[in-house]
């Protein structure tokens, strides 16, 4: 389905896009973007969210489906560090994730005219610190599910809310101050909108070099904060022997 899911998801808001344009130009999305390009804006939300979800599934699902099959302890009785463990499972996915994106880059280009410029290396070197930082949340994320011993909810919402909060559809400068102040602080906004910025030319919220030294931050802070709430979450599940159970 990974050839006609660009296609299902994205065509229904083309449609709407044009019906609500004029002289072909969107007059309310310029203002917060730049420019009328709403198609590429939602593609490029589209690839960059596969990679949200990758790293919430790979995480918080695979944990699930360990203690399902009830090999979670057995497991993480290998001398191999439990951060590691989760993060490692990630990178096959991704891998997956990107051969998608590029799939999808070349049905969008054709289904709905879909074109970047020059700077797709400039884009990836933002968004592999930016990933990086999303393993942090996602270890957070995996920290809830043993704690809950639920996968599919936690995984649904909190991957949702980051694309949402994040501007992953539309453009985080709508939003309340009270959710924006939230955008802000999540290091995927910075990603959606330098990709944006240097792939289609459009307004970023600040300069590109802030944006970087952002990620960089972020990147730093939500990976030594997700692996200690998820390391003092794995060792209190030990304590109260309920790590494996299901």
């Amino acid at each position: 389905m990974t050839l006609f899911d660009p296609l299902m998801w994205l065509t229904p808001f083309y449609f709407m896009g044009k019906s609500f344009s004029g002289g072909g130009k969107l007059m309310g999305f310029e203002k917060y973007t730049g420019n009328s390009d709403f198609m590429s804006f939602l593609v490029i939300g589209y690839m960059i969210s596969s990679y949200v979800s990758t790293v919430f599934w790979t995480m918080g699902f695979s944990l699930k489906e360990e203690m399902r099959q009830g090999v979670l302890e057995s497991n993480w009785s290998a001398p191999v560090n439990r951060i590691v463990l989760m993060t490692s499972k990630s990178i096959f996915n991704f891998c997956a994730t990107t051969f998608e994106v590029i799939l999808t880059g070349i049905v969008c280009h054709f289904a709905f005219g879909f074109t970047i410029t020059a700077g797709l290396l400039k884009a990836i070197l933002f968004l592999i610190p930016g990933i990086i930082g999303m393993l942090g949340l996602g270890l957070a994320v995996g920290a809830l599910v043993l704690l809950a011993k639920e996968a599919n909810g936690i995984i649904d919402i909190t991957s949702s809310m980051v694309s949402a909060f994040s501007g992953g559809y539309f453009p985080v400068k709508v939003m309340p101050r009270g959710f924006l102040f939230i955008s802000l602080i999540l290091p995927m906004t910075y990603i959606y909108d330098s990709s944006r910025a240097i792939l289609i030319n459009q307004t970023p919220l600040f300069s590109l070099e802030k944006e970087f030294i952002i990620i960089i931050i972020a990147m730093i802070g939500f990976a030594v904060l997700g692996s200690f709430i998820f390391m003092r979450v794995e060792r209190k599940c030990r304590e109260l022997g309920i790590l494996g159970t299901h």
